[in-house]
């Protein structure tokens, strides 16, 4: 028994003497490792790793050496065999970072990301993970970063650069619904998002600079004031809105700069000493000057606002630049959403007319479509030259031939017509050449011989669903109204809202046929504030408003309102995403867009005008 408890003795003495080398070894190794002695610590670190005390620590040093030594191979082999071996060891968020660090560091960005989301997985914190992504992925270009993320969408940090990537392109270029439902489904406040960071700026008084055409030496020329009208009609509803806000406590300024349509006189305004306590710029309205504006704009941090246009081109890439008005591709995607949630037939057609805006509209109009689900059967433009031709083929019809067992049968059926007359002499002409042609024949009461026919359309009816006509033409647009109601038949049809300025157009058709149109610039006629700025304007002016008085009144009302709420820069407020009302139109809702994402879409109802998808832009 003594002899036993001696030998276990002896065994612990052994044991105990050969750990405390051990452990002499690896502190040698890491006062090795601390000096950047990195060759004679990696070799001595490489004796203990397979220490059963030491071991993973020793290996795990080891791969800091090799790191240290840009052998970067060596590292990531030997902290890939560290995970495998040690699976459940304390450390290994260390093990994680370093090689996702490493493989940044290689350029290896998918297995990176394999390791930094492990890493926010293992650590459920972020700040690592980020740190990388910002340092490595932020360079890369856009098609890259979204391929990385279709591989890791788990990624939030990985996705956060993919919104700033997606927000920093050219307005007309940027994918909103994309950075939308991003900014929706991370949480993200797309403010953080921009390159710039804005004060919380408050004013008494706010200023806004309508900077646009008015040619002033002109007046007495009666052509260019009839030109003119459009810029004067903006300038007096504004006035009015101007009136309305200090009423209610709000005061604005307005001051009118005429850039006379050229870059020159622009240049000059906005060298001017007084204009640099603008709040808000109105305008310009055309390319040369715009363009020096834009440059004004992003230098001084100055919001500006086109009333008018739907061009995306517009606000470039100025993110201080917004449109009062949806933009063509806006009003594409809100009519596409529309058709499809009201169409369950899946099969659509569509017609646009040759011009770049049109063709655009019925590009996205398509994809949104495509992305649904749907089938467009037909995309085609539409000209003079071909426009009869495409339309023949909604309401060609052929003679469906009839016995006379089916010709009694179906005229038995409510809304179906069976029709008779002589047969032809090309049809017994046919018979004589083709045996083939069967041609089903009667006879009257005189023993005529006679064939039943029934007149069907080459295109089945209710075989589509609908119908987008992206045209301007009074001339197509009533060809295509008369060719869908000839048909009879379920298919609907969407258009713009310019259709309600036609003269030719028949609003009972319209009526008949439930058209939708597309219409940023619906306003009822009934509500309170239109039907009071309209007694008020015909007091003060004698005439009837126009549409851009209403337009210059709606931009300044709502901007000013929002400067005394927000503050100068009230785009912080604007990217909730916030639904709010018009005063005089349907409303404004900008999320992280820069044009007005609310489009109307009406429809005739018993002679009556009606907003038919409300609750599509509505909270």
């Amino acid at each position: 028994m003594k002899k036993y408890l001696l030998l276990s003795g002896m065994l612990l003495v052994c044991v105990f003497a050969y750990a405390q080398r051990e452990q002499a070894e690896y502190l040698e190794a890491k006062r090795l490792f601390n000096n950047a002695q990195y060759s004679s610590a990696k070799a001595a670190f490489g004796a203990l790793s397979q220490s059963e005390v030491f071991g993973r620590h020793a290996s795990f040093y080891f791969g800091l050496c090799a790191f240290q030594q840009e052998d970067f191979a060596v590292a990531k082999d030997m902290w890939r065999q560290v995970l495998i071996q040690f699976p459940t060891w304390d450390q290994k968020p260390e093990v994680l970072f370093w090689l996702a660090y490493a493989n940044f560091m290689t350029g290896d960005f998918s297995r990176a990301l394999e390791y930094s989301t492990q890493l926010t997985s293992e650590t459920l914190n972020t700040e690592d993970e980020e740190r990388m992504i910002a340092t490595f992925i932020s360079s890369l270009d856009l098609a890259e970063v979204d391929s990385l993320f279709s591989e890791y969408p788990d990624s939030k940090p990985l996705a956060e650069v993919l919104v700033k990537k997606l927000n920093a392109a050219t307005y007309s270029e940027r994918d909103i619904q994309r950075i939308d439902e991003l900014v929706t489904e991370w949480g993200f406040d797309i403010n953080t998002i921009a390159e710039y960071e804005l004060p919380l700026v408050r004013k008494e008084v706010y200023n806004i600079a309508v900077v646009m055409p008015f040619l002033y030496e002109s007046l007495q020329n009666t052509s260019l004031i009839t030109q003119n009208s459009l810029v004067m009609d903006m300038y007096q509803g504004m006035l009015m809105a101007a009136e309305d806000l200090t009423k209610r406590g709000e005061p604005v300024n307005i001051f009118p700069y005429d850039t006379k349509r050229k870059a020159s006189a622009t240049k000059k305004i906005l060298e001017n000493k007084g204009f640099e306590n603008t709040d808000l710029i109105i305008g310009p309205l055309y390319p040369e000057p715009n363009a020096l504006v834009d440059q004004y704009s992003v230098a001084n941090k100055i919001n500006k606002f086109n009333p008018i246009s739907s061009n995306s081109d517009v606000v470039g890439e100025n993110p201080f630049s917004f449109l009062m008005r949806p933009s063509y591709e806006t009003m594409a995607v809100k009519c596409a959403e529309f058709a499809i949630a009201e169409n369950k037939n899946p099969y659509a057609m569509i017609f646009y007319e040759q011009s770049v805006r049109d063709s655009v509209f019925a590009a996205i109009y398509k994809q949104q479509l495509e992305e649904a689900g749907f089938e467009v059967v037909l995309f085609r433009e539409i000209t003079k030259d071909n426009s009869r031709q495409l339309l023949d083929t909604l309401w060609a019809q052929y003679d469906q031939y009839l016995t006379q067992e089916e010709a009694d049968s179906i005229q038995e059926i409510r809304g179906r017509f069976v029709k008779s007359r002589r047969i032809r002499r090309d049809e017994m002409d046919r018979m004589s050449r083709n045996p083939d042609f069967v041609l089903p024949i009667s006879y009257d009461d005189d023993q005529n011989r006679i064939v039943y026919y029934e007149k069907l359309f080459r295109i089945a009816p209710d075989s589509i669903g609908h119908i987008l006509a992206a045209t301007r033409s009074n001339l197509f647009a009533n060809n295509l109204i008369s060719a869908v109601e000839t048909r009879g038949d379920s298919i609907r049809l969407y258009g713009y809202g310019d259709w309600l300025d036609f003269t030719m157009l028949s609003f009972n058709q319209l009526d008949r046929l439930g058209v939708a149109l597309s219409d940023p610039d619906y306003k009822d006629r009934n509500s309170f504030y239109y039907r009071d700025f309209q007694e008020r304007f015909i007091a003060k002016y004698k005439t009837r408003p126009s549409v851009n008085h209403l337009r210059g009144y709606e931009l300044v009302y709502f901007a000013g309102h929002m400067m005394h709420q927000y503050g100068k820069y009230f785009q912080t407020d604007l990217r909730s995403g916030v639904y709010r009302k018009g005063r005089i139109f349907e409303g404004f809702r900008y999320g992280v867009a820069n044009d007005n994402q609310v489009v109307p879409m009406v429809r005739f109802k018993d002679s009556k005008l009606e907003v038919v998808n409300r609750e599509m832009y509505e909270d």
